[in-house]
């Protein structure tokens, strides 16, 4: 049996306010569905983020819709579940879906009644499908699904002073541990011990420890294909990630990406291969000095952009994207120099040491020429600021005496 995972697909993903919509269509049309006609796996996974949004807009929905139609018309099985980016709105036709052997599970029915699945050789595995769902909505779920448990179940919750998700998820494991399956593979959207964190994943990390599960909790299965990390990683011997299909951060665009193929026989896992993927736009991290990057061979890939300068640079961004045209982002690599006010040593020279040397305002404007251009000012144009100087001044004391 052949099983292609993939997660975190983010459709109408938007990065420093560059939407990729249109990147992510021309990925799935030249490179998704190339992969899937080549590989024709027995079955689909989508572990999760299948959109950016909870409320996904028309062109997200679109192009989701078209991605469906084309699995739908290649005849490709596919499991879609819920990951904490998405919501009940992209699986309001599961019913009709199904018709088509295209799963949008967002509930525990799959989690207490596996799926089974098989392909045309007689291979079965048993899919144990857990999509991301809020505290109070999992607490929901099990009541409902394990309603003839009543009494065990309010026996639980009654000694729980503060519910958390690990308490849930050790009793849903503990439900449904005597009744599993072999061979029994879990599905689920949530981070274990010891996966590597990256991009915007990072804070998630640090935010909710208590949504981090160790392995153990997991024993009775066999293998663990999951959604929610981003990079592309196998952690032990049976925890797979397929992380996001394409980079999403300029952290994780040094990574490269792409789905896992999995080869299953004899309810073993015989073969795994993590099949790589060149993404339909470029990601890139760049560092340096503003007057070196400023002469640098125009780059269309969406570019960060590090200054190395210790002193601030005077419009930086507009000026780079003469280079970059889709600079995205800009910062000092020493962050006390993009906080200083407008000019840093320059007004360090003229509003900090003013006190050893009052200024007019001819040796203000001198020293302000200097510091933007380098260089002196030329007597032609000086004297042109001592006519407009001359003249303000006049205007000025023309205003006091009308007061």
């Amino acid at each position: 049996m052949k099983i292609l995972h993939t997660s975190d697909w983010h459709l109408g993903k938007n990065i420093f306010g560059k939407k990729l919509i249109d990147e992510q269509a021309v990925f799935f049309e030249k490179t998704f569905f190339t992969l899937i006609k080549e590989i024709k796996p027995d079955i689909l996974l989508i572990t999760g983020d299948i959109t950016d949004k909870p409320n996904p807009d028309f062109e997200t929905l679109k192009l989701f819709s078209e991605i469906l139609f084309w699995l739908s018309k290649e005849n490709v099985p596919c499991i879609f579940i819920l990951g904490n980016h998405d919501s009940k709105r992209i699986t309001l036709f599961k019913e009709f879906l199904k018709q088509n052997q295209i799963f949008m599970i967002d509930n525990l029915f799959y989690f207490k009644n596996p799926l089974e699945w098989k392909d045309e050789k007689g291979e079965k595995v048993y899919f144990y499908v857990l999509p991301y769902l809020h505290l109070y909505e999992l607490k929901e779920n099990i009541e409902i699904f394990w309603k003839n448990e009543k009494k065990n179940l309010s026996d639980f919750f009654a000694k729980k002073l503060q519910l958390l998700l690990r308490d849930l998820i050790e009793l849903l494991l503990e439900l449904i541990r005597d009744t599993i399956k072999k061979p029994a593979i879990a599905l689920g959207h949530f981070a274990i011990e010891k996966g590597i964190f990256t991009g915007e994943e990072i804070s998630f990390k640090f935010m909710g420890m208590e949504e981090v599960f160790p392995l153990e909790l997991f024993e009775n299965f066999d293998y663990l294909f999951l959604g929610h990390l981003h990079r592309l990683q196998k952690l032990f011997s049976k925890v797979f990630y397929s992380g996001s299909i394409l980079p999403y951060s300029f952290e994780e665009s040094v990574y490269e990406k792409g789905v896992w193929l999995f080869e299953i026989k004899n309810g073993l896992l015989i073969k795994y291969e993590p099949i790589y993927l060149s993404p339909s736009f470029q990601m890139k991290i760049i560092k340096g000095y503003f007057k070196d990057l400023i002469n640098s061979p125009k780059d269309e890939a969406y570019i960060k952009v590090i200054l190395k300068d210790k002193e601030p640079v005077l419009n930086p961004l507009e000026r780079l994207k003469t280079v970059f045209p889709n600079l995205l982002i800009l910062e000092y690599e020493d962050k006390k120099t993009e906080t200083l006010p407008f000019g840093g040593n320059f007004t360090e020279e003229i509003f900090l040491e003013n006190k050893k040397l009052e200024l007019n305002e001819k040796e203000l404007f001198k020293k302000f020429y200097k510091y933007i251009e380098e260089k002196e000012v030329e007597e032609k144009l000086f004297e042109v600021f001592k006519k407009c100087l001359k003249e303000l001044n006049e205007n000025l004391e023309g205003v006091k005496q009308w007061r």
